[in-house]
């Protein structure tokens, strides 16, 4: 087990207990109702509806499952874009689980929307190598955490994310899980 810093850790734990008080209740009844579209990176479909439904637009589980970096997951009133993942210089005070390797993306979401938006509720979750093991999160006072306060409309957020990737993995399976419950998470497979 890696030694992290407990106080970002106790904030995803919040953030996982407020998820996991919804599902009890049942209160997830719209659950990923909102598939999202994909802008294909280098894309200059930039407009409103230009092009929609055109070839390269489908939602993500149309094309195989995952997005590739750069790719954009496009929902109604939001747009989210995971970057290719890069190797890590993880701080000092953390220690690199024995057989893995640190490696980082980054995250931007962008408020396409009229209504302020809240990304702290906004989960990312990874898998590595043929396996589909988990890459546990990287909290060391550089990156964990997540966003925080209310994203404006018109108005982008980016986020570093770090992983633990297990050696020898080719591939990084990033979800993105949106904060309001509705919307389908996406997933980019990012290569290594």
């Amino acid at each position: 087990m890696s030694a992290s810093v407990t106080a970002p850790r106790r904030g995803v734990l919040a953030v996982a207990g407020a998820i996991a008080a919804v599902l009890a209740l049942g209160g997830l009844t719209a659950c990923g109702s909102e598939e999202p579209k994909t802008e294909k990176a280098g894309s200059a479909s930039q407009g409103d509806g230009a092009g929609e439904g055109a070839k390269g637009e489908d939602a993500p589980e149309e094309q195989g499952g995952a997005l590739a970096p750069g790719d954009t997951a496009a929902y109604d009133d939001l747009k989210a874009t995971v970057s290719e993942a890069s190797p890590y210089a993880i701080d000092e005070m953390v220690e690199v689980p024995a057989g893995h390797k640190p490696y980082e993306v980054t995250v931007t979401l962008e408020n396409v929307g009229d209504a302020k938006f809240d990304p702290a509720m906004t989960l990312l979750m990874a898998r590595a190598g043929e396996e589909g093991n988990e890459a546990e999160e990287i909290f060391d006072g550089q990156v964990g955490g997540g966003f925080a306060g209310t994203l404006l409309p018109g108005k982008k957020a980016t986020q570093k994310f770090a992983f633990f990737v297990p050696d020898g993995a080719k591939n990084l399976d990033v979800e993105v899980v949106v904060g309001d419950f509705e919307k389908e998470p996406a997933t980019w497979s990012l290569p290594l």
